[in-house]
C-alpha cells in the first residue's frame, strides 16, 4: 500500500485541494496522512522551518500565502496553492473528485465553489489572473455536505443566474455565507430581497476599498434596509500609498453607519513607516466587542503600556482626520 502525505502549510480552512487529493488516492488504495504545518499568515509573526518527513511515496504541499514558501523544506515534493504560483491546477480527475473532510475531524462546515473566476481585475487581487473570468463550476448540492455552508466564490452576484442560486438556498432553508464577500456595486432591489431572505451565517460581509466609494455605498445600504445594526461587514483594503486619512475616515464612517470594518492589510504595510499604526488600526476594527463600544484613543489606553506607542498611534490618527 502506497503512503502519501498530505501538507497543509497555512490554510484557516479546509483545504478543498489536499481533500481531493485525498479522496484520489484513497480511490487508488493508498493510506493517506494530513499534517498541518500552521505557518501564520502574518510576516511578523515567529515562524519555524517545516522539514517534510520522508518515508512517503508520494507528498503534496498547499501554500496560501506567498510568504510561506520559503518555510517549507522538502526533495521530491509536489507543490500548490496560491502562495506557491497561479499555474500550478489539479489533474481534471482529481479536480472533479468530492472532498475527503474525513482528514479535517474537527471541521462542521462545507466549503466550495459554485464559480469560479471575477469580472473585476482589483490591482491588489490575484483572482482574475489565477481563475480568469467569471463561470459556474459547481452546484449546490455538489458542494453542501454539512448542516452549514461557506461558499468561496469571489463575486457571486456577477453571475447571471445568481438570483436563481439564491432562492435555491432559501427554499432549500440552507444556513450558509458567502464567506470572500459580496459586491455592493451589484446590490438591486431583485437581489437584497433575496439575501435578507437567507438562512445566513454571520455578517453579510462587503468591501469598501475606496473613500471614493462612499456615495455608491450610501445608496447600496438604503437597498439594504432590512439590515439590522452590526449585520453588515465591510472588508476595508488598506496599504502604504493610500492616503492614511483616507482609511480613517472609512472606519469611522462605518462605525457611524453601525458596520462593522475589517481591516485587510496589503503585505507591504508590515515594512512600512506607520506598520505600528497600521497593526493598532487592525487590531481595534477586527476585535468587534471593542470596536463597538470604545474610541480609538481609549482602545489604544487599553491595548498598551507603552506611552511612546499611544502618543504615536493617536497623533497619527488625530493629525489625518
Amino acid at each position: 500500500m502506497k503512503k502519501i502525505l498530505l501538507v497543509d502549510a497555512d490554510s484557516t480552512i479546509p483545504n478543498l485541494a489536499l481533500m481531493k487529493l485525498s479522496t484520489w488516492h484513497k480511490k487508488q488504495g493508498h493510506y493517506v496522512t494530513l499534517y498541518k504545518a500552521k505557518l501564520p499568515y502574518y510576516p511578523n509573526r515567529k515562524k519555524r522551518i517545516y522539514n517534510v518527513p520522508m518515508g512517503f511515496d508520494k507528498t503534496y504541499c498547499s501554500i496560501i500565502f506567498e510568504g510561506n514558501k520559503n518555510f517549507i523544506q522538502a526533495n521530491n515534493v509536489s507543490f500548490g496553492g496560491s502562495g506557491y504560483d497561479l499555474k500550478t491546477v489539479l489533474p481534471l480527475e482529481i479536480e472533479a473528485c468530492e472532498p475527503d473532510y474525513c482528514i479535517y475531524p474537527e471541521n462542521n462546515i462545507s466549503y466550495g465553489f459554485i464559480t469560479r473566476g471575477c469580472i473585476r481585475k482589483c490591482s491588489f487581487c490575484k483572482v482574475f489572473e489565477k481563475e480568469g473570468e467569471l463561470k459556474k463550476v459547481a452546484n449546490i448540492e455538489d458542494i453542501v455536505r454539512h448542516k452549514k455552508v461557506k461558499f468561496l466564490d469571489n463575486n457571486i452576484l456577477a453571475y447571471s443566474g445568481h438570483r436563481e442560486i439564491l432562492q435555491e438556498l432559501i427554499t432549500k432553508n440552507i444556513k450558509c455565507q458567502f464567506n470572500q464577500g459580496l459586491d455592493i456595486r451589484l446590490i438591486d432591489e431583485k437581489n437584497s430581497k433575496l439575501l435578507s431572505k437567507l438562512n445566513y451565517l454571520g455578517e453579510y460581509i462587503f468591501a469598501f476599498d475606496n473613500w471614493a466609494y462612499k456615495e455608491l455605498i450610501i445608496e447600496k445600504l438604503q437597498i439594504l434596509n432590512w439590515r439590522k445594526p452590526w449585520q453588515i461587514k465591510f472588508f476595508v483594503y488598506v496599504h502604504p500609498d493610500m492616503p492614511i486619512v483616507d482609511t480613517i475616515k472609512r472606519v469611522d464612517w462605518l462605525k457611524s453607519q453601525k458596520c462593522l470594518p475589517y481591516i485587510m492589510r496589503d503585505i507591504s504595510c508590515w515594512d512600512d513607516t506607520n506598520s505600528e499604526f497600521f497593526t493598532d488600526i487592525a487590531a481595534y476594527t477586527n476585535q468587534v466587542h471593542l470596536f463597538k463600544k470604545l474610541n480609538f484613543n481609549t482602545f489604544l489606553e487599553k491595548r498598551h503600556k507603552n506611552l511612546d506607542r499611544i502618543i504615536n498611534s493617536k497623533k497619527i490618527w488625530e493629525d489625518d482626520f
